[in-house]
């Protein structure tokens, strides 16, 4: 009976004893690197700076729209008198005037244009000048957590809940931020 223990001891023995081969092509890592994400558009949108500066171009947008409106109005006059003006003009006298018409009409769209793309280049340095200004505030809160790997949440495909920092960043960058 004690042979029997003996047997299955070594047996036991042989089967987990470590194989050196194995532990030299195999490394055991025993600090597991820590990575967190975080959702950087949650980051700017819910973050005091970045709400202050979407309600910023919404407003520029709503305006930009209004304005838009207000000459669509006048252009929609202005063309319904040219077609009136059609039928007491000569050819050439109307194809002139229509000519003017359709010049100021690209001219008005290519100013309209310009200033939609002058509100996204703001949104668009506004957004750098926030990631910025919170880089050094997200170095330090990963260095706290002691997080050696930052992801974005656009480039994870699985990962668990507490891995997300972007609440804790946000309430951080809205602290240390409106100090400024």
């Amino acid at each position: 009976m004690f042979l029997k223990y003996i047997k299955i001891f070594l047996i036991f023995l042989i089967l987990n004893y470590p194989n050196s081969s194995m532990s030299n092509s195999y490394p055991i890592y025993k600090n597991a690197s820590s990575i967190a994400i975080l959702d950087q558009d949650s980051l700017f949108s819910k973050s005091i700076w970045g709400q202050n500066v979407l309600e910023n171009v919404e407003k520029l947008l709503a305006e930009l729209a209004l304005e838009n409106r207000s000459i669509e109005k006048e252009l929609e006059s202005e063309e319904l008198n040219l077609t009136e003006l059609r039928k007491t003009k000569s050819k050439s006298d109307f194809d002139i005037l229509a000519l003017k018409f359709d010049k100021k009409v690209k001219q008005i769209r290519t100013i309209q244009s310009d200033k939609k793309i002058q509100i996204n280049t703001f949104l668009n340095k506004s957004r750098s000048r926030f990631f910025e200004k919170v880089t050094p505030i997200l170095l330090e809160l990963i260095a706290e957590l002691g997080v050696e790997v930052l992801l974005n949440k656009d480039t994870v495909a699985l990962a668990s809940l507490g891995s997300d920092i972007t609440n804790v960043a946000i309430i951080r960058i809205n602290s240390e931020l409106n100090l400024e």
